[in-house]
């Protein structure tokens, strides 16, 4: 009995390893692989890892070694881009609006945390919707319909976050969106 239990304990194990190694993922820049790691959870664990060379090449793998730099989850985050030296998170396990952090992979630390609904990244700057109003009848003719089906609503704008110094300009863009 215990040989076929230390079996079946091994056989886990060894499922567990393959699986893991089956959902890394890695991102590259000239500077900078990501490698995103499982959390066991909602979200990832991200390494970075820092080349001396550009266009140095380096083992897509999770294996922390000295000089590398290590996200650790926090808030469900998980990759939205790689921009220069900045590292673009989203947060949340639901649906927008949802967290926003941008890590300085340079500076090794956080350098903007806030909350979007749909991001697009552009060069030197994101654009993405915040919420700035509540949602009535009259601004929102959906409010109605998205309440009866248990929903909220909200006002949205877009608005451009500038890379360079996380400056944030509103558009003249407004929508009515539907929240959870």
């Amino acid at each position: 009995m215990f040989f076929k239990s230390a079996i079946f304990v091994f056989l886990v194990a060894l499922v567990s390893i393959v699986s893991a190694e089956e959902k890394m993922v890695c991102h590259e820049s000239p500077s900078y692989l990501i490698v995103e790691g499982q959390t066991g959870e909602v979200g990832t664990h991200f390494l970075v890892k820092y080349k001396s060379k550009k266009n140095q090449s380096s083992a897509c793998e999770y294996s922390v070694k000295p000089g590398d730099f290590e996200i650790r989850n926090e808030l469900a985050e998980y990759f939205l881009g790689l921009q220069g030296d900045l590292l673009i998170l989203d947060s949340g396990t639901g649906p927008d609006p949802r967290g926003l952090f941008i890590w300085d992979l340079k500076k090794k630390k956080k350098v903007y945390s806030g909350r979007y609904s749909e991001a697009k990244i552009e060069p030197g700057y994101i654009k993405f919707w915040i919420e700035t109003g509540v949602a009535t009848d009259e601004n929102c003719p959906d409010a109605k319909e998205w309440s009866a089906g248990g929903l909220g609503a909200a006002i949205e704008t877009r608005v451009r976050l500038d890379f360079a110094d996380f400056s944030a300009t509103k558009s003249s863009e407004k929508r009515c969106s539907p929240r959870q």
